[in-house]
């Protein structure tokens, strides 16, 4: 992204030099008629000062952006620099690694020229090791202090609820029980500051779960007058709560989609000038300067909606082999605005869509189902059939402009899958007593239709012990490294639910996934050649089942695996003796340019955005 031209942070920095003089007036020579100024009382107090708060560099940082940050900062001479957390990658447990992820930050921060505030995020205060760590290199997780009597309160999240174990705090350092009492304390003795900031890494007002701590910290701010700041969630949002403002950042170079204001989605800088009793504040984009309101609660909440819009009906096929048929979407306009869908339908491989365009305007709160019909040339198994694609754009009128979401939505005909009883199956990768292999990920279209060059072939089986998985991937160029994590390289990823309905069939978002345990309770895993380096930052995910057998072996053209997991998990997922499981397997395939392309085998269910589909890669037991 580019930045500001030395220029513009100059006159910005120049600007802030001159609203920060001393002089409550301005003096000039008397002149007699009129002036070339406007007046000559400068916007100014003695207890007028600056600071700059900085937000994420975590989740695959991006190279050179936070130390442009830093660079602007000097330039802009803020009288201090704060941050919301998340300063390093974290996530381990070696020391040597967390000694060279600090020296890293510490050489960084080292550049700025005036003091730096640091607060603990969950990478950088993961697990006890690294909380022992913090309070040896750092002293406290929280803290507090008082400038131009102006509060400053810098909470340590983790231990309100931690992101990797949510309600419960990171031990081995700072406890939550001597964190309320300090908080407590420092709101008492300081009831008469004429602003207070509360940093903290995780905005719990918007994290799914109870969060009674902070709401009794809300409590003892009572009416004061301030300022609530996190990150987290590398996605900007102002929202007012009972007449205070809080403010979620967004990176500071952090893993980032970067779609934009309309999305809450930029690396900027959050600039505070206490003006006049209370703050002014500014955000720094690094290719822009925009107010507090961005990116505001109301913003979010109608392209929520409009990400919400379009839902994926089940087509079920009670046939084998599919022919004709239809799919039916959902449009549901949950904004209080009317918003206008549009809708493109690719033709598939296996089956034209009609029509391949269709519009509509839905009143606020009104739904309609649309309905396009599948033709197949000729039939086609359902176990090999690909998705053809639709393109949705929504619209609907925003605060400051028209706001639009980009959504892209699967056309998928979708039965109940059969797992039928057999021998026992040797785990070895050895797939001589699989063939033919029933599903295929076979020129499986990316999000812009082009079509894969890798290929999955799989099939699942089960015994009186096992449920066996058996997958042969084509892949001209596999690559498989010891010195990479699983996600950054060829792979193939299942995910199993074995949990009774509706919980199964449910879809929903990550971060409410990870709140309501929904991710502890599948079985996630990746199957690579090798063992891959351990990703910190999916440390949330469960561990997998004892007795879980696998092997991964590669051949000329590509690799294949086999993946055994005991009964005895699906039926204590099940409750009982299993019955049915949602499976969706993932092909991982390294383009050999640093970019690793995800084709599906079923829409997310983690999708936040309405595309995937309810139930969808259902398989039944047939004994």
């Amino acid at each position: 992204m580019a930045g500001l031209t030395h220029g513009a942070w100059a006159a910005l920095a120049l600007a802030c030099a001159v609203g920060c003089a001393t002089a409550p007036r301005i003096e000039v020579e008397a002149t007699a008629g009129p002036t070339p100024w406007t007046q000559l009382d400068a916007d100014d107090d003695p207890r007028d000062f600056t600071f700059a708060i900085v937000s994420d560099r975590t989740n695959s940082p991006r190279a050179g952006v936070f130390e442009r940050a830093v660079d602007a900062l000097n330039q802009l001479a803020p009288a201090f620099v704060l941050s919301v957390g998340d300063l390093i990658e974290g996530n381990s447990e070696d020391p040597a690694q967390l000694d060279a992820m600090w020296s890293e930050f510490e050489a960084i921060v080292a550049r700025l020229r005036m003091p730096f505030f640091r607060a603990a995020g969950n990478h950088d205060y993961a697990n006890p090791a690294m909380a022992r760590d913090w309070v040896r290199r750092f002293g406290p997780s929280y803290y507090s202090f008082v400038y131009q009597d102006v509060l400053f309160l810098v909470l340590n999240s983790e231990l309100f609820s931690s992101y990797a174990n949510p309600g419960h705090a990171v031990e081995g350092g700072d406890t939550q029980e001597a964190q309320m009492r300090f908080v407590e304390r420092a709101l008492t003795e300081h009831r008469d500051a004429r602003w207070t900031f509360v940093l903290l890494h995780q905005p719990f007002w918007d994290t799914p779960g109870d969060h009674a701590d902070w709401r009794r910290v809300e409590s003892w701010l009572g009416s004061r007058p301030g300022t609530v700041i996190a990150g987290h969630f590398h996605r900007y949002t102002e929202q007012v709560r009972d007449g205070r403002e809080y403010i979620t950042l967004a990176t500071t170079g952090g893993g980032s989609r970067l779609r934009g204001i309309d999305r809450g989605e930029f690396d900027h800088v959050l600039w505070v000038s206490m003006r006049g009793g209370r703050p002014v504040i500014a955000n720094l984009l690094l290719d822009g300067v925009h107010g507090a309101d961005v990116y505001t609660a109301a913003m979010r909440d109608l392209m929520n909606a409009l990400d919400r819009t379009i839902t994926t009906e089940p087509q079920r096929v009670v046939a084998a082999r599919f022919a004709t048929g239809d799919q039916r979407f959902t449009l549901r306009n949950e904004a209080d605005r009317p918003i206008t869908v549009r809708g493109r339908f690719a033709q598939g491989r296996h089956f034209a869509v009609s029509p391949s365009e269709i519009e509509r305007t839905l009143a606020p709160h009104a739904s309609e189902t649309v309905t396009v019909a599948l033709r197949a040339p000729a039939a086609v198994p359902v176990t090999s059939l690909s998705p053809s694609l639709a393109h949705w754009t929504v619209e609907a009128p925003g605060e400051h402009h028209a706001m639009r979401s980009e959504v892209t939505s699967w056309l998928i005909p979708e039965r109940l899958f059969s797992v039928r009883a057999a021998a026992p199956v040797t785990v070895d990768a050895n797939l001589r007593d699989w063939a033919p292999l029933r599903f295929a990920l076979e020129r499986w279209p990316d999000e812009d239709g082009t079509p894969a060059s890798a290929s999955l072939r799989f099939d699942v089986r089960c015994d009186a012990d096992f449920l066996y998985l058996a997958f042969d991937a084509r892949d001209a160029t596999p690559a498989f490294s010891r010195e990479r994590v699983a996600e950054e390289q060829d792979g193939i990823t299942v995910e199993l639910d074995a949990r009774p309905d509706p919980a199964r069939s449910q879809n929903q978002g990550m971060l409410p996934s990870l709140a309501d345990g929904t991710i502890r309770s599948l079985l996630i895993t990746t199957l690579g050649a090798v063992e891959p380096l351990p990703d910190p930052r999916l440390a949330f995910l469960p561990a997998l089942p004892a007795g879980v057998r696998r092997a991964v072996r590669e051949r000329a053209g590509g690799y294949t695996a086999e993946l055994a997991v005991p009964r005895a998990f699906l039926d204590e997922r099940a409750g009982g003796a299993w019955e049915r499981f949602r499976l969706n397997v993932v092909l991982q395939d390294d383009a050999g340019d640093g970019t690793v392309h995800r084709y599906e085998w079923r829409p997310s269910r983690f999708s936040a955005s309405g595309t995937a589909i309810s139930g969808a890669g259902t398989f039944v037991r047939m004994d």
